[in-house]
């Protein structure tokens, strides 16, 4: 009897207990769905926190370059060209930074588009970021044209520049070149330096006489800001100078065989004639 009466109080406490574990079973499940949903929707908010973020500094650096290139056509050419190459440094940013921010919006479309948590209101937020990474991406476009203009402005004034430091340089170099020969009358003649002497001039004391106009190249070139003395193989007494140049800026000095031309004052020297001619007796 008693055998008989707990059948059905069994059965209850099965039917109980299989209810029990299909609840903590059904609870558990959804405590696991809720955290791998949420855990979805941070990995994606995390993407379009990071997309934003990346926006920002694309902003930041197009107005650098705005900033820059407002007035770089103005600058001097040094200025100029440092100035053109932070705009290529900003550039580039920008374009590496858009990339990657494209890069990104493709995964945060995948992956919410493939998970079983898909979540529409992202859906309809990617396809804003890639409609605002498109117009970015024009604005950008139009920015390189206008830095590609004021590239070839910088290259122009850069150009001008060398070719006024080559003037500049050129001017210079010719500012402290002088100019000497030594010879006899007769070859100095030979090489049109001086004109040819009377008949009887020498004899009459008469004194060599520069041709109006005469070729350089016989010349042996110098620098006057390096130039202090002059050698010859000649002695003191068998050296004439011939051309101007002021007392006291030198001193021609020397022995039997020998000689040295002493520039004391190589501006005082050279400022009358650029062209030292000495004859040879």
């Amino acid at each position: 009897m008693d055998r008989v009466a707990l059948k059905p109080l069994r059965r209850f406490a099965v039917i109980f207990l299989a209810g029990a574990i299909i609840a903590t079973v059904s609870s558990c499940t959804r405590e696991e769905r809720k955290k791998e949903e949420q855990k979805h929707l941070e990995s994606m908010m995390t993407i379009l926190v990071q997309v934003q973020k990346n926006l920002g500094r694309i902003r930041q650096k197009e107005a650098v370059v705005v900033r820059l290139s407002s007035d770089v056509e103005g600058r001097k050419p040094q200025s100029a060209e440092q100035i053109g190459k932070e705009i290529n440094s900003n550039i580039r940013f920008i374009d590496s930074t858009l990339s990657a921010s494209r890069n990104l919006v493709t995964t945060l479309e995948k992956e919410n588009h493939e998970s079983q948590y898909r979540i529409s209101a992202l859906d309809r937020m990617t396809g804003q970021l890639k409609g605002e990474l498109d117009k970015k991406s024009l604005e950008v476009g139009a920015m390189k044209g206008e830095i590609a203009r004021l590239n070839r402005s910088i290259a122009r004034l850069t150009n001008t520049v060398d070719v006024m430091d080559e003037v500049i340089d050129d001017q210079e170099a010719q500012m402290v070149k002088a100019y000497y020969i030594s010879g006899t009358i007769d070859q100095l003649v030979a090489k049109g330096i001086l004109l040819p002497p009377a008949p009887f001039s020498r004899f009459l004391g008469a004194q060599p006489v520069l041709a109006a106009d005469f070729d350089i190249r016989p010349f042996r070139m110098v620098d006057i800001t390096e130039t202090r003395d002059i050698y010859f193989d000649k002695p003191v007494s068998r050296l004439h100078i011939i051309t101007p140049h002021t007392k006291g800026s030198y001193q021609l000095v020397g022995g039997k065989t020998s000689s040295i031309l002493l520039i004391r004052n190589e501006a005082e020297f050279w400022k009358k004639s650029r062209c030292l001619i000495i004859v040879v007796e």
